[in-house]
């Protein structure tokens, strides 16, 4: 399969030598990690994407206070699940402090 060419000039040096840097951290190439990059961030949606996806999907209609409340019955539920793993079901698990009284 033919494959196209990319060459970005004016690359300022500090951010040349920082991809290098990353490149061997992973162990690639500087062209095949500029092309992981490249990749990566197309696997992403643009943000006009993410809004068209978002303007057709329905609202949310919570009450005050809703959004909190389902969140802290989660990390309750979590936190018991891991304490039965762990063999700790009599324990009592704390609420956070940072949650406490908040919605």
């Amino acid at each position: 399969m033919p494959m196209g060419a990319i060459q970005v000039k004016d690359v300022p040096e500090e951010l040349h030598e920082a991809l290098r840097r990353r490149a061997v951290e992973q162990g690639m190439t500087l062209a095949d990690y500029v092309l992981d990059l490249i990749r990566r961030d197309l696997g992403v949606p643009s943000r006009r994407e993410w809004f068209e996806r978002l303007a057709t999907r329905e609202p949310v209609k919570l009450r005050p206070g809703e959004a909190a409340e389902m969140i802290r019955a989660e990390r309750a539920e979590r936190e018991a699940q891991i304490a039965a793993a762990l063999g700790l079901e009599d324990v009592e698990v704390e609420e956070d402090a940072d949650d406490a009284g908040r919605d």
